[in-house]
């Protein structure tokens, strides 16, 4: 039968498809396997150099009794839990020389290998998109062994640097003291200790048993998640917690594990930059200080994982590319930065980076980043909010001639006192325009390679087809500007001609298309831009005065700049919100800057948000103050964390949702103004459209209108009864339209918009009116008209119904008693019932509605996001505070904020602690969902919170962004 044959042929195409797939993966990876034998490294300890000797600056002590006798290679009691995956393939004699290549800086490829022409080409995995990387990318994908996976190989650089930035050398600077070190200095609380680690034990079991070494554990249904790489997030993450909590046997089987990550190799096509250094090599850098450096594979495999990283910095003005695509076939093409860079994921590198230099002796990663905190430095003062940088920034190092015509200030100048020129930012120029074109961002380079990899580009550029990029609503003219961005956006492989050349060729020296060095420049001249201490932003602020303490003051560069954020912050940023108790709290709020584009001035424009990411904030402030010897800074920093417990306290759970608006205080333009509570202006921020809101039109025409028929003689009485008529708020009448009942509710919801309506030729099936032009606008007398309002005007005399015109002939009247005698239309319509709208709640109702409906905590107008994600911000402030001023109270707060998150996000019976949906509910519903940084950092502040004075000192240790304790190098 035809439907059989239909099904037959059906399968028959399913079964070619299925064919041809597994025929396509096969070939891949018969393509890449002999490169990767001979190339692959990882899977082990990078083999570099003895690290430079340092003498300890401190130990970590523990606040309850542990064992430290305790060796790696001794077998533990503890049983080992096999790994959800196959165990990574150990590396032949081979593998492991290509490994101590990597760590010498030398390429790996062999002769035979070595040319781009021999590599496979790009796949559409390898290609980006027209868009912005994801720092977070879900997936339940299985890592693959090393034997069946594609290998990152060490490519010769395309754009190197010829001299190396050194670390700080010198005496170091005696730094204030900024925990409290008297006599009553707060001592262990040993049973709180011993519940919190209880909590720790519960999230590591979980994530033991149902997701050992992937990312992270789904703790309601016991599955996993591979958002970073799948290289064992929450793994590596929470080594330096299991130390710290006395876990010891947790952290060495951990330690075995982390032996056989193989970093060379992902289920993901790109690497997001600052979530891999903040986690991975930050995670195994604390492990390595915080364990005192006992166990050198955790600095071994920091050191493998970096050497992929640092491949992203080999771009023309070395910012890096935030989101590196490792696969060989694209890493060893060359590349730039995009032009819209998220700025934390730029600027938050600093101290995993440093540090790392301080224990290997490789001053190339402290140079990596020193070359993007002169690009901040050089921008800080000249942006819209000098001081402050936006949330999302330029850092492909391109300017057009449009851009710099608009703004001048995107031409930036040279950092005074700064160590000279430094390294081109695009595209070397030839000719004698570009022989000696330097910008503010690096020394001068190898201008041969560089213009060796310039014209590969150019190559590459001229042979390849545009026509394989589409972009929605693209006019086909604007196709060479269109490549331009989406090289730029997506880390694509080519570059623009350099300037000289393309204004030779077009006649003329302004081309769109044209690639003019800058700095770190605003993604677009005329779109608003937003400055804040919350997302996006917040780190790179975070590390200024911790990298100041790292360095041990060697250098004032991050100080200055701490310093010019936080008097912007102070002026700009912070509000006192409004609260029933009148407390002395500050949040920190986003400020959009967007430009009149008539006058070019800008317009800021403060939105007073709370977000739990800007919590960090009180912490930052009170650190900075007390190594600055700025005591108001310590002062913000108490009332920044001081609003973020007020938030806390304020919800149904106890626990502060992701974002929220507050009410800002009437008056206040400064933070250190009184504020004192005023709930009318609180009701009216919730009502803001009152007077509009409880306007209604007049009852008499709204009477008028539903009794409205198409005879003449109820026209003429409704025109009258309108013109005499006055509504229920004085106002009179304006109009009246001749119209059918079916007519009447679309010109009604026309009037309504309050705008100008000129209706011609309103037909319905049997009748066509001519309806008068309704001018709602031109109204001298009633200068606020809403919304269904009418004023005084008379209403204007109407016009005669015009019948239709008919086509067909007219009925037969030879008979009168004849059906086709009769009218067309003489049955009786009913008009059809009009819905008659409830009156508008009374001001207190409709605030009162709002309150109860939207489960608004007084003092606060809107809750944009209502979840709770396990995050550490604000209790990271509170441990801040109650070190820096040893008052007990931070201790107590503490408490209640532990006991409220446990209690709403524990998992009775399943995998550890889960994020919740809505934390202004009774009983908010959970999420499958418990991120890395619940025991890395969360967890872990509550620890040190309760422990003593002496672990954890704020003098000797530093934490990154992901809580990770690095040890400040001997003094």
């Amino acid at each position: 039968m035809p439907g059989r044959r239909r099904v037959r042929v059906l399968l028959g195409v399913l079964a070619l498809i299925v064919v041809a797939l597994l025929y396509t993966q096969k070939s891949e990876v018969e393509t890449y396997g002999g490169y990767v034998t001979e190339k692959v490294v990882g899977g082990g300890s990078v083999l570099r150099p003895k690290p430079v000797a340092q003498e300890p600056a401190a130990q970590w002590t523990a606040s309850m009794s542990v064992r430290t006798d305790r060796r790696v290679e001794e077998t533990t009691t503890y049983k080992p839990l096999a790994a959800i995956i196959p165990a990574t393939t150990r590396r032949t004699t081979q593998a492991s020389s290509a490994s101590a290549r990597v760590a010498s800086g030398t390429a790996t490829p062999s002769p035979a290998t070595a040319t781009v022409q021999q590599l496979p080409p790009i796949t559409a995995d390898d290609e980006p998109g027209y868009q912005i990387g994801e720092g977070r990318k879900d997936n339940s994908e299985l890592p693959q062994t090393t034997t069946s996976a594609i290998h990152w190989v060490k490519q010769t650089e395309h754009f190197p640097i010829s001299t190396t930035r050194q670390l700080p050398t010198g005496t170091s600077k005696p730094l204030p003291k900024i925990q409290y070190s008297g006599k009553d200095a707060g001592k262990a609380d040993v049973e709180r200790l011993a519940i919190i680690k209880e909590a720790a034990q519960h999230a590591w079991t979980g994530y033991r048993t149902a997701a050992w070494g992937m990312d992270e554990v789904k703790p309601i249904s016991g599955g996993y998640n591979n958002p970073f790489n799948g290289w064992g997030a929450t793994l590596v993450d929470s080594l330096d917690t299991l130390w710290m909590m006395g876990m010891r046997d947790e952290f060495e089987e951990a330690l075995e594990h982390v032996r056989n990550i193989d970093f060379t190799t992902s289920i993901r096509s790109d690497i997001p930059l600052f979530e891999t250094t903040i986690r991975y090599v930050g995670g195994l850098i604390g492990a390595y200080d915080i364990s005192n450096a006992k166990y050198p594979i955790l600095l071994d495999k920091a050191v493998e994982l970096a050497e992929v990283l640092y491949s992203a910095f080999d771009t023309p003005n070395r910012l890096p590319q935030t989101y590196y695509r490792w696969k060989p076939a694209f890493a060893s093409q060359p590349h730039r930065a995009t032009n819209r860079v998220v700025m934390a994921e730029l600027g938050s590198l600093s101290l995993e980076f440093t540090r790392l230099a301080q224990l290997t002796g490789e001053s190339k990663y402290y140079d990596a980043i020193a070359r993007i905190t002169d690009a901040f430095e050089e921008w800080q003062n000249n942006t819209r909010l000098p001081g402050m940088w936006p949330t999302t920034v330029d850092a492909s190092g391109c300017a057009k001639p449009a851009q710099i015509a608009f703004d001048s200030s995107a031409n930036q100048q040279p950092v005074p006192g700064g160590e000279g020129q430094m390294m081109v930012a695009g595209p070397p120029v030839r000719g004698a325009a570009g022989a000696n074109a330097v910008t503010s961002i690096g020394t001068n380079v190898d201008r041969e390679q560089h213009a060796a990899a310039q014209a590969k580009l150019e190559q590459k550029t001229a042979t390849k087809a545009f026509d394989t990029y589409v972009v929605k609503r693209q006019p086909d003219d604007e196709a060479s500007r269109i490549q331009t961005t989406m090289d730029v956006l997506s880390n694509a492989t080519t570059y623009q001609e350099d300037p000289v050349r393309r204004a030779v060729q077009a006649g003329n020296g302004d081309s769109s298309a044209v690639c003019l060095p800058q700095g770190l420049a605003s993604t677009n001249k005329r779109a608003s831009e937003t400055f804040t201490l919350g997302g996006q932003s917040d780190s790179t602020y975070e590390y200024l005065p911790k990298q100041h303490m790292l360095l041990n003051g060697l250098t004032d560069q991050y100080k200055d700049m701490y310093i010019a954020a936080a008097d912007t912050v102070a002026k700009h940023l912070l509000f006192r919100p409004m609260n029933p108790d009148n407390l002395d709290i500050l949040l920190s709020g986003a400020l959009k800057v967007s430009v009149n584009m008539t006058t070019g001035e800008y317009i800021n424009q403060l939105v007073p948000e709370g977000e739990h990411l800007t919590c960090f904030a009180g912490g930052m402030f009170a650190l900075g103050g007390k190594l600055f010897d700025r005591p108001e800074d310590v002062e913000i920093g108490r009332r920044l964390t001081d609003g973020c417990v007020w938030a806390y306290e304020s919800t149904t759970t106890g626990i502060m949702p992701e974002v929220f608006t507050a009410m800002r205080c009437e008056g206040a333009s400064d933070w250190r103004e009184e504020c004192k509570w005023n709930e009318t202006a609180y009701w009216r921020s919730l009502d803001p459209w009152e007077e509009s809101r409880t306007r209604v039109a007049s009852p008499v025409v709204a009477s008028t209108v539903a009794r409205t028929s198409t005879s003449g003689a109820s026209v003429a009485a409704a025109t009258e009864a309108s013109a005499t008529s006055t509504s229920a708020d004085g106002l009179e009448a304006k109009w009246m339209l001749q119209t059918s009942p079916s007519s009447a509710v679309a010109l009604q919801t026309a009037a309504m918009e309050g705008a100008t309506r000129v209706v011609q030729k309103v037909a319905t099936s049997a009748d066509e009116f001519d309806v008068l032009t309704v001018d709602l606008q031109d109204d001298t007398s009633s200068p606020h008209l809403a919304r269904r309002q009418l004023d005084n005007e008379p209403a204007v005399p109407l016009k005669p119904a015009t019948p239709i015109p008919s086509s067909s002939p007219s009925p037969s009247t030879s008979s009168p008693s004849s059906a086709s005698s009769s009218p067309p239309h003489s049955t009786p319509i009913a008009n059809p019932p009009l819905y008659t709208p409830k009156p508008p709640l009374p001001h207190p109702s409709f605030v009162a509605q709002k309150i109860a409906s939207d489960r608004l905590p007084p003092g606060i107008t809107h809750i944009r996001d209502r979840r709770y994600i396990l995050r550490p911000e604000a209790i990271e402030s509170v441990f801040y505070l109650y070190r820096i001023t040893n008052n007990a109270h931070y201790r107590e707060i503490g408490w209640k904020m532990f006991l409220a998150i446990s209690e709403a996000t524990r998992v009775v019976g399943g995998y550890g602690n889960a994020a919740i949906d809505d934390v202004t509910k009774e009983a908010p519903e959970m999420r499958d969902s418990m991120e890395s940084f619940w025991t890395a950092e969360t967890l872990k502040y509550f620890w040190l919170l309760f422990a003593g004075f002496e672990e954890g000192n704020l003098d000797e240790w530093v934490f990154n962004t992901e809580a990770h304790a690095f040890r400040r190098p001997a003094r």
